[in-house]
């Protein structure tokens, strides 16, 4: 069938919307029709070709989305049932998915690059025939697309909230919730810091507040981010631009810093500040995905001493299949504010204009892309 999509067929150059020819479903697949994608920084991250990805591919992976077709041996699944889209599908086989870990699953990671599905193949061609790379399973970024089932997690009928609040439970809402629940397993009277107040920060914000953590401390260069960082449950903001937040930080945990910090920004001066910032014994939770190439200069002199510690995590740790229904019913009760974080529904067409603001830190929460 022909769709819209917008593709990305050269770093650091504007995405075009292009039409491109979808096949139908394989075994254990499913046919979508999107209806809404957020637009996540790590999506400007592979624009800008610090996440490498094979192109020409089609990026986005924060969607929701009805189901059109199943393919042979779906189960659980049929057409007209609302589904989130996962961007790291476990194979089940691997090393790593044998070990409890379907998030950093190895299969996974090779098809996540190239832009193919499980069976190592796309579904997408443009108008000379050419293959097109499905990115991160999903392709939010078009108008229809073809996902593994058991990436595809359905949605209860129960569940009325509207697409561009269901498709941030696929990126920002399980990450932030993982890096405070699975990674962190911070508790009542924990002190939690969180540098980058985007979707994913803002959610690792409100899991540490209701949590009962205190402090939880949001540190972003920009000040227009402080009103809806307090929203979500942040007891103090810092504008880093202005403040150093260290010592900020020293005086409200009582001169020994904080047990968390999360951070969600990738940049490394906010790297190392995440690492001043913690007490002996504390822990950096990097969330945020660095370029590729660059280099973080972090004395190791006090992880021995003072015990620190940076533990990298991915997806938040998140078990799709089991987290993200869960998830969903908090969401459904209004308390993570899903709400409040969708701040701007744009189309597919003004995909470019996202990218501007993203990359001048003008966004405040998310802005997603709706589908008619």
């Amino acid at each position: 069938m022909k769709i819209k999509a917008a593709v990305l067929r050269q770093y650091g150059v504007p995405m075009e919307i292009e039409e491109l020819e979808l096949a139908g479903p394989r075994q254990h697949e499913v046919q979508v029709k999107m209806l809404a994608c957020g637009f996540c920084h790590s999506d400007l991250s592979v624009w800008q070709g610090d996440i490498p990805q094979d192109v020409p591919m089609v990026p986005g992976h924060e969607a929701c989305a009805v189901v059109e077709k199943v393919g042979p041996g779906v189960t659980g699944l049929k057409p007209g049932d609302r589904v989130i889209g996962c961007w790291m599908v476990p194979c089940g086989h691997c090393y790593q998915c044998r070990r409890g870990h379907p998030n950093l699953c190895d299969t996974s990671k090779v098809f996540f690059q190239n832009g193919n599905l499980l069976d190592g193949t796309s579904r997408l061609t443009d108008k000379n025939g050419k293959r097109v790379g499905l990115g991160s399973f999903i392709a939010g970024f078009a108008t229809h697309s073809v996902m593994p089932d058991v990436g595809a997690i359905r949605v209860p009928d129960h569940i009325k909230l509207p697409p561009e609040q269901l498709c941030q439970l696929g990126c920002s809402v399980a990450t932030g919730w993982g890096s405070i629940v699975n990674v962190a397993q911070a508790r009542e009277g924990n002190s939690v810091g969180v540098w980058g107040c985007g979707g994913i920060g803002l959610n690792a914000i409100r899991f540490a507040s209701l949590r009962n953590c205190r402090p939880v401390v949001a540190v972003d260069l920009e000040e227009s981010k402080r009103s809806i960082a307090m929203e979500f449950g942040a007891t103090h903001f810092i504008d880093s631009s202005k403040t150093d937040p260290i010592p900020v930080i020293k005086e409200l945990t009582g001169g020994e810093g904080l047990e968390f910090a999360i951070e969600a920004t990738g940049d490394p001066g906010a790297q190392v500040q995440a690492w001043y910032a913690i007490r002996a014994n504390g822990m950096v939770v990097a969330i945020g995905i660095a370029p590729l190439n660059s280099v973080t200069n972090i004395p190791m002199f006090y992880a021995p001493l003072h015990a620190k510690t940076i533990r990298g995590t991915l997806y938040g740790e998140t078990h799709p299949t089991e987290d993200l229904p869960s998830l969903m019913e908090v969401m459904n009760t209004g308390l993570l504010k899903t709400d409040k974080l969708v701040t701007k529904l744009i189309r597919l067409e003004d995909l470019g204009k996202v990218q501007e603001a993203i990359a001048a830190r003008k966004v405040i929460g998310r802005w997603v892309i709706r589908y008619d």
